[in-house]
């Protein structure tokens, strides 16, 4: 990664990351998982990320919350992490990892109320 991209460091718990990409298919999991060593080992680039609405219009609340869409810049998944300001400096602590926008009538949860009801735990 070229030194001028500046990143910031990211937490990835692997147990709820095997949890959210066990229902992604195959054919997806490849360049996703490239994406979380990128992340783990670097960090994740600032251009990436992008504000979360602290207030959804599903209802969602994420306050303080930043994400990223994968595949970069405008992927159908995304991974949401609240920030975890602390003396040295803020960390990414993730929190969800999913589809985006589902299909009209579906009842799979997005990336986003995964995230919010992680929050709420």
């Amino acid at each position: 990664m070229p030194a001028s991209k500046r990143c910031i460091s990211a937490r990835i718990d692997p147990a709820i990351w095997a949890e959210d990409t066990g229902r992604t298919a195959a054919a997806d999991r490849a360049s996703i998982e490239a994406a979380k060593r990128r992340y783990e080992r670097n960090g994740v680039p600032f251009p990436e990320l992008r504000p979360c609405d602290a207030e959804g219009r599903d209802g969602t609340e994420l306050p303080d919350c930043v994400k990223v869409y994968l595949p970069a810049p405008t992927g159908r998944f995304g991974v949401v992490f609240s920030v975890d300001r602390t003396s040295t400096g803020p960390t990414l602590v993730y929190l969800a990892f999913g589809v985006r926008q589902q299909p009209r009538g579906s009842n799979a949860r997005t990336v986003y109320q995964l995230a919010h009801l992680r929050l709420r735990r």
